[in-house]
């Protein structure tokens, strides 16, 4: 656990106890050395998912490796005052989710009616930076404003693409946007 932190509270009994600092958590892997940064909230949501304490001495058995190597050694590191990044983290996982969200139900129309409204092109754009192939948003806009529309001019095949690109590059992409 950092000196700085020490200093600042004392060392926490639990995960909950770095609220007071608005601390992030550094997940290390001694084996494999792989390192990310986790917001509180999901670390905490984490360690609860995978059966394990949130006492800041064993919370550490319930993280997974962040490159899932065979032999994980994880080590947690408390960073204070680090809700900056966790704020532009959340508002990544927002931005991509809602996107994901408006395509899907495009995608789910896009057999009776075109789709291609003002929202979709939004969506569209504000995924632009996340999907990094403008060829597989272009696909989409070109599926949703086919006219007439039929069942094999759908969204859905676009949507899968653009959702799994989404999954491979490793952004937030929530059960529901998934293919």
């Amino acid at each position: 656990m950092g000196d700085r932190l020490s200093r600042m509270v004392g060392p926490p009994k639990s995960l909950f106890d770095l609220h007071r600092v608005e601390a992030q958590v550094r997940v290390s892997c001694r084996s494999c050395r792989a390192s990310e940064v986790w917001e509180l909230d999901a670390l905490i949501a984490e360690v609860r998912k995978n059966g394990g304490s949130t006492d800041w001495r064993a919370a550490h058995h319930a993280v997974k490796c962040p490159q899932h190597c065979p032999a994980p050694r994880i080590d947690l590191v408390a960073l204070p005052f680090g809700k900056q990044r966790a704020r532009r983290q959340a508002h990544r996982h927002a931005l991509v989710n809602l996107s994901l969200q408006i395509l899907r139900e495009a995608a789910h129309r896009s057999s009776r009616e075109a789709v291609g409204t003002l929202e979709v092109r939004l969506a569209l754009h504000v995924l632009r930076p996340f999907v990094k192939d403008q060829q597989l948003l272009t696909e989409f806009w070109n599926a949703a404003t086919i006219e007439p529309q039929h069942p094999w001019t759908s969204c859905h095949l676009p949507y899968r693409w653009i959702a799994q690109r989404l999954i491979d590059v490793g952004a937030p992409v929530e059960e529901a946007n998934r293919p």
